[in-house]
């Protein structure tokens, strides 16, 4: 995931303060709103608050919750994990409440027509993840704890060749270094009507995402809605990022929940948290989110969907986009931005399967829509987003695990921003948007191939820069 933020559309500097108005008012509407769904559904019955679909955003890895605590344990061969069962010690292991998993995935893009200049990148993630059930190991009930490490490397093809704001590898960002991602306790209280998260923890590992986004390579669809990165530099996380946070979320009946997070809202607390090892708190205010979802097994059309609406408030300091501390326009004078308190955004997020092959099957062809909105035009980067596509797995009849995607990605940029770059003599930006369509070839369960195209009209939602043509592949293994 790219750690977003405005440093290619803004001059650098020390921003002073001002005094806009602080949005507390929000915040404290999404709290007692969030604690009232609590309230609510404690006395309701309900089931698993876990979902076990799709891809782990940022790794390129399938998905893998943690074992139900004190339940039956995982098992492992070599269909689903190329180093097998490990003699026999690793299924052991997992009896006793301990399991252990990891993974390498890879892209390899270039971009032969369109953007700055022609050029080729690769990006690898490598996860080493540990889920350690606390109520066999130590008789904490219904408790797991999991751990999560991450290496990545490689080079931005849309920062170093295309130019575009959006990066075309989800698999780069967060820092090309060792991580220490996530290091979180998961609860279920309530016969699992309740189920908290608390820790090290990413916000978008629950909020703002799908099974299906991660279908695709680019980072506007894999693993979460863009927009929030840019309106909110440093100040949400994503795999391979995480901070102090907790996160509940209660199901009053198994197919709806009300979910909460509260979040430290400094990510990368002035460059000392590169590693993830920093176990501080920031100083740049709270992140909270808001969610509520449905998610119906029999739905539209008598089939699975999930439909989620939420919202989000930062109550930290953020740079004016187009001002400077002294109300000029910072493209003009390289004064520091002027700073405001308070930020929020809104999004709907739907996906729908309309096609099964046979009754209960995984084949057929699902859709999904995202809309992201954070409207004031003085304080968003990007003040709208949205994306939609089809995701058909099965398409050819040989192939029932292979997936086949084709999805577009539209995100406006602040019209204050872009006038006040037109009046320092800079081009303007407008909207960038992105098309993909790629296949998935399953070679195993723990083996996928992914040839990948893009084509990306007006990078950084500039006239000046050429639209891209990006071909090239993903690719990944599970140990």
């Amino acid at each position: 995931m790219v750690a977003y933020g405005k440093s290619a559309i803004r001059p650098a500097g020390i921003a002073l303060s001002r005094g806009r108005r602080p949005r507390r008012a929000l915040s404290d509407a999404l709290l007692s709103l969030a604690a009232a769904g609590v309230l609510f559904c404690l006395p309701c019955s309900g089931a698993s608050a876990q979902e076990g679909e799709g891809e782990m955003p940022g790794t390129g890895l399938p998905e893998q919750v943690p074992p139900e605590p004190g339940g039956s344990p995982m098992k492992y061969d070599f269909e689903h994990n190329i180093t097998g069962d490990w003699g026999g010690a690793r299924n052991r292991l997992s009896d006793k409440g301990v399991d252990i998993r990891g993974g390498y995935a890879m892209e390899f893009l270039a971009n032969p027509v369109g953007g700055l200049r022609q050029g080729e990148t690769y990006v690898h993630n490598i996860l080493l993840q540990g889920d350690f059930d606390l109520e066999k190991l130590l008789g904490v009930p219904k408790t797991v704890f999991r751990v999560l490490g991450s290496q990545r490397s490689g080079e931005s093809l849309a920062k170093q060749d295309i130019g575009s704001a959006i990066s075309v590898q989800q698999l780069y960002g967060g820092g090309e270094t060792y991580r220490l991602v996530e290091a979180e306790f998961l609860t279920s209280l309530f016969d699992d009507r309740l189920n908290l998260a608390y820790g090290r923890l990413s916000a978008t590992d629950d909020f703002l995402t799908s099974p299906l986004y991660c279908s695709f390579v680019n980072n506007g669809f894999c693993g979460q809605p863009p927009a929030p990165f840019f309106n909110m530099s440093n100040g949400i996380t994503a795999y391979p990022t995480s901070v102090w946070g907790v996160r509940a979320k209660v199901s009053p009946i198994p197919e709806t929940y009300v979910m909460v997070g509260v979040y430290d809202g400094d990510v990368n607390q002035d460059g000392k948290n590169h590693h993830g090892i920093n176990f501080t708190f920031g100083d740049n205010g709270v992140l909270v989110l808001n969610e509520f979802g449905y998610t119906p097994q029999r739905g539209l059309f008598d089939l699975p969907g999930h439909y989620k609406v939420g919202a989000y408030y930062h109550s930290g300091h953020f740079d004016d986009v187009s001002k400077d501390a002294n109300g000029n326009n910072l493209f003009i004078t390289g004064v520091a931005a002027e700073k405001f308190t308070g930020t929020s955004g809104y999004y709907t997020l739907l996906d729908q399967m309309v096609y099964r092959e046979a009754p209960e099957a995984d084949q057929g062809l699902s859709v999904f829509f995202v809309a992201v909105a954070s409207p004031d035009q003085e304080e968003s980067t990007m003040p709208y987003f949205v994306s939609g596509g089809l995701v058909y797995q099965g398409l050819i009849g040989a192939r029932p695990m292979d997936r086949t995607a084709f999805g577009v990605t539209n995100a406006w940029f602040s019209d204050k921003l872009s006038d006040a770059r037109h009046d320092a003599g800079l081009e303007k930006q407008s909207t960038e948007t992105a098309l993909e369509l790629n296949y998935q070839v399953q070679v195993t369960p723990a083996i996928y191939f992914r040839p990948d195209l893009q084509y990306i009209i007006k990078p950084n939602g500039q006239r000046d820069i050429d639209n891209a043509f990006v071909i090239g592949f993903e690719a990944g293994v599970t140990f």
